[in-house]
C-alpha cells in the first residue's frame, strides 16, 4: 500500500491512470503547495481547511473527489459526458477534453471553501 502520492502514482498499472494522476498532482503541487498532500483512503488528497480534493482511478475512469457536493452537482451541465456520486465527479479516459474543465473545478473546489 503507498505511504507518499509518488508511490501510489509509481505503483498504477495502467498508463492512463498514470497520466491522468501525474497531470492532477502537478496541477495540485503547481497551483496549491501548502496545501497537506498525504495519501488518505489509499487515494491522493490534497488537504485544506476542513475540506480536501482527491484523485481515484478506476479501470475506465479518473475521479475527482471532494466534499464540496453542491459543485459537484453544479459539473453535470458542464461535464454532460461524465458519470457523478455524492462527491465526486468520474471522467472516462479517452474524455481528454474533460482536463481543463477539471481544472477549473479543482480551483472552484479551493476559492468556495479557502479558509480566511
Amino acid at each position: 500500500m503507498a505511504e507518499t502520492v509518488d508511490q501510489y502514482m509509481a505503483d498504477l498499472e495502467m498508463d492512463e491512470q498514470r497520466q491522468w494522476t501525474a497531470k492532477f498532482v502537478t496541477f495540485m503541487r503547481e497551483n496549491y503547495p501548502d496545501f497537506e498532500e498525504k495519501i488518505s483512503y489509499q487515494i491522493p488528497t490534497f488537504k485544506f481547511g476542513k475540506q480536501y480534493i482527491a484523485f481515484s482511478n478506476a479501470k475506465t475512469h479518473f475521479s475527482v473527489h471532494t466534499l464540496d457536493f453542491e459543485l459537484v452537482s453544479e459539473m453535470k451541465n458542464r461535464l454532460p459526458n461524465a458519470k457523478f456520486g455524492k462527491g465526486c465527479v468520474k471522467v472516462k479516459f479517452k474524455d481528454e477534453d474533460a482536463i481543463p474543465e477539471l481544472f477549473d473545478f479543482c480551483r472552484e473546489i479551493v476559492a468556495r471553501n479557502q479558509v480566511g
